[in-house]
């Protein structure tokens, strides 16, 4: 490895020589000192490398036999150099590109929100810029999960916020509440889950529970407020209109009701199973699509008795509206097979409790922490393991009823 580097930074010539005394040559040039490698001889003269900084000293030893030398091929970190530094403009330009390049790579140039549906995308651009995540701004002194957080924390419709930074560009993901759908209730604070309230704080609205209280899904938190002086019509006025009671006017209610809330799942695992599972072998066939026409090029059928077909189309970019007509097909053909499953009483619990687990995770409210986790196991049939997973949350209740 060093040999090999050591060369290419002295760099190499490959050199022909010619004429009658090559071997009064090849003495003239070990005399001055010069080493020789590779030397080969041809019908044509020797062949030989040398080092880039002896090449000038086979000029005495070439004239004194009348021999000539003719450079073949060059090698070498000098001669890219040089060759490099007659387009110092080409240089300067890709260097000026690989810096600018280098510093817009390390700013955020692009920011959008996903998975939201009724929180505004101008809300969480705007409270996201006042948090310092905004256009041009410098990556790498942003705290993505402190911007999450706080994101979280001033959107009350949000269940969770997560920040993901691809590249250049920020993605703002958003999970939203799942609001009840109660038509009389618009303008309120419902509650998503059922759950034992802990902590109420109102921002606007008159509250319809206390602390210790067990609520259901559905069940209002916080009413709208009426506001019986609205700025917009006198009150003089509004009382001619509708004898001497003002108009109520109502805005809605905003708080957070945060509370310790439950969920579970179950699952069943036989201990004995017949079931058919892919063996891992796949057979891939190639074709062609004309329209609705598909020729197959390669493995027109599956070599396997019980198999899966996959098929994937590959197909040209569309340019402009028009489409290439024809498209690549392939089949991947999966093996499958009968598999009989024996399990002890052990393995069938644990996997039992994974599948509950997962789905009771599946459940819960994305981004909010687990407090607590039990796990039960059942009676259940003869043969199968039963097991029931159950966690404890502490999360965010209020979400406005869909109208």
């Amino acid at each position: 490895m060093f040999e090999w580097l050591r060369i290419f930074w002295q760099g190499r010539i490959f050199f022909l020589a010619t004429g009658d005394r090559l071997a009064y040559f090849l003495n003239q040039v070990l005399k001055e000192g010069v080493i020789l490698y590779h030397t080969q001889r041809s019908e044509r003269g020797m062949r030989a490398q040398i080092k880039l900084a002896d090449f000038r000293r086979l000029r005495r030893a070439a004239r004194q036999t009348h021999s000539r030398v003719h450079i073949m091929a060059k090698y070498g970190w000098p001669f890219i150099a040089t060759r490099w530094w007659r387009r110092k403009g080409l240089l300067t330009g890709i260097v000026v590109i690989a810096l600018v390049l280098t510093i817009l790579s390390q700013l955020v140039l692009s920011i959008s929100v996903v998975d939201n549906h009724n929180i505004l995308t101008t809300d969480v651009l705007e409270r996201a810029e006042k948090l310092g995540l905004k256009t041009w701004a410098y990556s790498k002194n942003l705290d993505l999960n402190q911007i999450a957080k706080a994101l979280q924390d001033q959107l009350p419709d949000a269940a969770w916020v997560g920040v993901e930074r691809s590249g250049t560009e920020v993605k703002i993901k958003i999970s939203e509440k799942i609001r009840p759908s109660i038509p009389k209730e618009a303008g309120n604070l419902v509650a998503s889950h059922a759950g034992l309230v802990k902590e109420i704080m109102v921002i606007q609205g008159i509250p319809q529970v206390h602390e210790g209280e067990t609520v259901r899904a559905g069940q209002v938190l916080i009413t709208q407020a009426p506001n019986l002086n609205p700025p917009s019509i006198p009150n003089s006025a509004t009382n001619k209109l509708n004898g001497s009671k003002p108009i109520p006017e109502t805005s809605a209610a905003r708080g957070f009701v945060r509370a310790r809330v439950w969920y579970s799942s179950e699952k069943e695992i036989p201990l004995v199973e017949d079931k058919i599972e892919e063996s891992g072998r796949v057979a891939t066939g190639w074709g062609i699509k004309f329209g609705s026409r598909v020729i197959m090029v390669t493995t027109q059928n599956s070599p396997f008795e019980q198999t899966e077909k996959e098929v994937l189309s590959q197909y040209l970019l569309p340019w402009r509206n028009w489409r290439f007509p024809v498209e690549g097909i392939r089949v991947n053909y999966k093996e499958l097979h009968n598999v009989h499953i024996e399990r002890s009483v052990a393995e069938a619990r644990n996997l039992a409790e994974q599948a509950a687990r997962i789905e009771v995770l599946k459940k819960t409210t994305p981004g909010v922490p687990i407090l607590e986790e039990s796990v039960k196991v059942l009676p259940s049939n003869s043969g199968t393991e039963r097991v029931r997973v159950e966690v404890e949350t502490y999360e965010d209740l209020a979400v406005y009823a869909n109208p």
